[in-house]
């Protein structure tokens, strides 16, 4: 079982040979799903979305998308308050279902919002009742569960962006006792895997890179995460101005992420 995570392409400041490149690799993977943590534009306009309906159309595979901040309208301030989310409903409501393939099922949770009382709208928030719907599904003993969301719950600990994801914490102890098992990120631009260990339980966070120009400390990436024989193992692929390198995240184990190997 592979899974291709991505997250912020920002069409709009997207880099166009990483993205071709992206495309080609993802390809050559061939995942049997592919989940975008967010941030699918750079200001919520219509060419933006259209540019990327176009290319998750041609990659042709299963796909989960989540909403991020940079995917509400920018310059339109009454459907930002109002309704933030419509355009990107509107090209990607068909990718908002959970994923459910072979024993894995991914569930999808938008922490962006249009516009909040803080000095920082683009932060994270977690509607706590939405998150614990999501966690008490009953998706059988033996099924791998993973939430996609576009922040994470617990600021990333190598990344240089520190986020300040509203009702975080809370979050992070819900998920940590609950049975899924792994949050896949975005938002930060650096990828990433750490254990995140609670009083309540631990998660395995992972946070994809970016495949825009809009960079931070590392190149333009993306993730992979393949699953056999109870073991998950983690890939960035680091875009070297030409390909994309493959580079060891680390390989836990994929229901109980407390063991690592």
């Amino acid at each position: 079982m592979r899974i291709v995570q991505l997250a912020d392409l920002h069409f709009g400041a997207e880099n166009p040979r990483a993205m071709d490149a992206a495309a080609a690799q993802i390809a050559d993977l061939e995942p049997d799903v592919i989940v975008v943590s967010g941030d699918m534009t750079q200001r919520g306009k219509h060419d933006e979305f259209e540019a990327a309906r176009n290319w998750i159309d041609a990659l042709d595979r299963p796909t989960l998308i989540v909403p991020g901040n940079h995917d509400t309208p920018l310059l339109n301030l009454v459907s930002r308050a109002s309704s933030p989310f419509q355009r990107h409903h509107g090209y990607f409501e068909d990718h908002s279902a959970p994923q459910c393939v072979g024993d894995i099922r991914i569930d999808g949770l938008n922490t962006a919002r249009g516009w909040q009382v803080r000095s920082n709208w683009a932060e994270g928030s977690v509607r706590l009742a939405h998150l614990v719907d999501i966690l008490d599904e009953d998706a059988g003993d033996d099924t791998i569960r993973m939430l996609a969301c576009h922040h994470p719950f617990r600021s990333p600990r190598d990344a240089p962006l520190r986020t300040r994801t509203r009702r975080g914490a809370a979050a992070s102890e819900l998920l940590a006792a609950s049975p899924v098992s792994v949050l896949l990120t975005g938002h930060v631009h650096t990828p990433h895997a750490e254990l995140i260990t609670e009083a309540t339980g631990s998660y395995l966070a992972i946070t994809a890179g970016t495949l825009s120009t809009r960079l931070r400390s590392a190149p333009a990436a993306f993730n992979s995460l393949d699953i056999s024989d109870g073991a998950l193992r983690v890939n960035t692929h680091d875009f070297d101005g030409t390909d994309f390198q493959p580079r060891r995240l680390g390989t836990w184990s994929a229901n109980e992420p407390r063991r690592q190997f």
